[in-house]
């Protein structure tokens, strides 16, 4: 291993037709997983390459933010565009309970190894004091580590 990357921008919506079976080592899904729409097929293709004992780390927002944003049922499964500030972009997602996020990945034969739900470092408290509380108080987000066996 030579210590860099290289970057490769794909379509996660298709096979990861540019990796070999069990090629890779680990993954990382940072906020990703809700914005895709055929997810059995991206977790298939992610056991695929990855080799066995590969791990995945991956996060969303938690379903309690979104629960709380939204409102409405917090089993909800619509799709949502979440306005980024003053600006006219959103993000567009799907909103997953816990059950599903995690029903999803063990369904596709991974083993969860932690869950965690992050909370802020004590540095938050000296830039925004009142975010520093109010994520201290209910979970923004939720991250698992899975393993493939």
């Amino acid at each position: 291993m030579n210590g860099h990357a290289e970057p490769l921008l794909h379509d996660l919506e298709e096979p990861l037709g540019f990796a070999a079976d069990a090629s890779f080592d680990g993954v990382v899904c940072a906020l990703v997983y809700e914005h895709v729409r055929n997810r059995v097929q991206l977790l298939g293709e992610l056991r695929r390459v990855l080799r066995p004992g590969g791990w995945i780390l991956a996060s969303t927002t938690h379903p309690t933010a979104d629960w709380r944003h939204f409102g409405g049922s917090y089993f909800s499964h619509d799709w949502r565009d979440l306005p980024l500030g003053d600006s006219k972009l959103s993000i567009h997602y799907q909103r997953l309970p816990s059950e599903t996020f995690l029903g999803e990945l063990l369904a596709a034969g991974f083993v969860l190894e932690q869950l965690i739900e992050p909370r802020p470092t004590a540095d938050l408290r000296e830039i925004d004091e009142a975010a520093y509380n109010r994520l201290r108080q209910a979970p923004s987000f939720l991250a698992v580590k899975l393993k493939r066996p």
